[in-house]
């Protein structure tokens, strides 16, 4: 296989996982040529970790650490990650997953053979470490079928959502190159390269376990937000991306579809922020002629609730 790979690592306060993922990618069926790892001044011993095990295995030419000036946050630490790979193909990582021996043979094999596909994710296997890790999501793994096929992700209401986790994902530099302008501080770096991989229909997700996923009680994504202000926080953060999407669409010509689909996003969720701060509670009724724009029904009702009790 030719072609540079890299893996972009963010890691913070990672001592108790971080040595086994970096085992597991040192034993991958195709070698990667660099990792590029970018602390976000833990306060444990992370680094010490990190820097021991290029140490020992003597990966200096390889494997890369860094520790940032400044806690810069999950999401700007990544972008920051992806941004400082040199490789043809870059593979998301986690600090805390445990990667399948074959994932970046597999992951870098569908992209070289799929011209079309520019980010990827997969499926995962999750295990829980802790009694009070997060149930994995029941809808997500009835997705699941691990028998290799890739799937293209279409631009329609269910898909402007992310579909998958961010820790599965790989992607072309080139597509990194073509849409990085367009990342903004505190977009979620998973989200923001789903949307403008969705908007150039190059998204896809292939049907394999490539990792086994760590669950325990740190996990950034999985745990709800049914407080008030967690979720005006979420909906406006969820329109802002809308937003930057539609632009990207502008600029690039995309068809009037998704210029319009990406409206009725834009506007539903401005009404679902009104309902909760403003309590507009007439949004709750007008709400129902956008049902499809929402991830899971079920918020309907809760924000309701949410606007009730403000």
């Amino acid at each position: 296989m030719s072609g540079k790979i890299s893996v972009a690592m963010a890691a913070y306060n990672g001592e108790k996982f971080i040595e086994e993922q970096l085992e597991s990618i040192l034993d991958q069926t195709l070698p990667v040529d660099e990792v590029i790892i970018c602390d976000d001044r833990s306060s444990d011993r992370t680094a010490e970790v990190v820097r021991n095990f290029i140490e020992k295995h003597d990966l200096q030419d390889r494997f890369f650490f860094s520790v940032n000036e400044k806690n810069l946050g999950y999401a700007s630490n990544f972008v920051n990650a992806l941004r400082k790979t040199t490789g043809d193909y870059i593979l998301f990582c986690d600090q805390d997953d445990i990667w399948v021996s074959d994932r970046v043979e597999k992951m870098v094999g569908v992209l070289r053979d799929n011209p079309a596909a520019e980010l990827i994710g997969s499926e995962f296997e999750p295990f829980k470490c802790s009694e009070d890790a997060p149930d994995p999501q029941k809808w997500e793994l009835a997705t699941f079928r691990n028998d290799e096929s890739l799937q293209k992700m279409e631009f329609n209401s269910a898909n402007i959502f992310i579909g998958c986790q961010g820790c599965t994902m790989a992607m072309r530099r080139s597509f990194l190159d073509e849409v990085d302008s367009f990342w903004y501080e505190g977009w979620a770096h998973d989200e923001f390269v789903w949307k403008l991989a969705l908007a150039r229909e190059s998204l896809y997700f292939y049907h394999k376990v490539t990792l086994k996923r760590r669950l325990h009680s740190s996990n950034v994504t999985l745990h709800k937000e049914h407080q008030n202000d967690k979720r005006l926080k979420y909906l406006k953060d969820l329109k802002k991306s809308h937003e930057q999407t539609r632009q990207y669409c502008l600029m690039h010509g995309t068809d009037i579809g998704k210029i319009r689909l990406l409206d009725k996003h834009i506007r539903a969720t401005q009404k679902r922020i009104d309902l909760i701060e403003s309590r507009k509670l007439m949004n709750f009724f007008k709400l129902f002629a956008y049902t499809d724009c929402y991830h899971k029904r079920r918020s309907i009702p809760v924000e309701l609730m949410m606007a009730l009790r403000a």
